[in-house]
């Protein structure tokens, strides 16, 4: 269990690091960058992943310039109270390498076969109803979405043909809720 520390606090705990510490865990304070390494590792044993020594964790950072996502080029942060879907994550690509990318992005590749997520066209989707990648146009919005991509998951041809569907299956419900809207409209 970490717990947070408000107005800064000693430098960190780990060798060479003399940035200011944001959480206590255990007898260590540790800033955020080697809070969020420790974060990713436990995750990766979790999952049964290759887990990463600091060293090659630091060496991984190194590609990062900036702490900009190498998909989305958004700047990253550390914690997730500084933003959620901007966070850093470590992705294990299935090829074996792994990289530091955005949790939005890391998302996104997870629900995608392969690593096609590596190889979709820049401004393009997958919908996960009929499986193909489609541009963003063909998407609606979805203003209430997280993160930078606000559409919809289904594809517009998807949920046109899904919402026909349940029209004609639940046609009973639909007519009396059409009687109650033109009913409250005509006041």
């Amino acid at each position: 269990m970490s717990a947070q520390i408000k107005d800064g606090g000693p430098a960190c705990g780990r060798a060479g690091c003399d940035a200011p510490s944001v959480r206590k865990q255990g007898r260590q304070y540790l800033c955020a960058k080697h809070y969020r390494f420790g974060q990713m590792r436990v995750r990766a044993k979790r999952d049964g992943k290759v887990v990463p020594a600091a060293e090659q964790m630091e060496n991984l950072l190194s590609w990062v310039p900036d702490l900009v996502c190498g998909e989305c080029h958004r700047q990253m942060n550390w914690l997730a109270e500084d933003g959620t879907d901007t966070v850093l994550t470590l992705q294990h690509y299935r090829s074996g390498s792994m990289a530091f990318i955005c949790l939005s992005c890391n998302s996104r590749h997870a629900s995608m076969p392969g690593d096609t997520f590596c190889s979709m066209p820049a401004l393009h989707k997958r919908c996960p109803q009929c499986e193909q990648i489609k541009p963003f146009s063909g998407f609606a919005r979805d203003n209430g979405r997280t993160g930078p991509i606000k559409l919809k998951s289904w594809c517009k041809a998807c949920s046109s043909t899904a919402h026909t569907n349940w029209q004609r299956n639940n046609r009973d419900h639909y007519n009396a809720k059409q009687r109650e809207n033109r009913a409250s409209r005509n006041g």
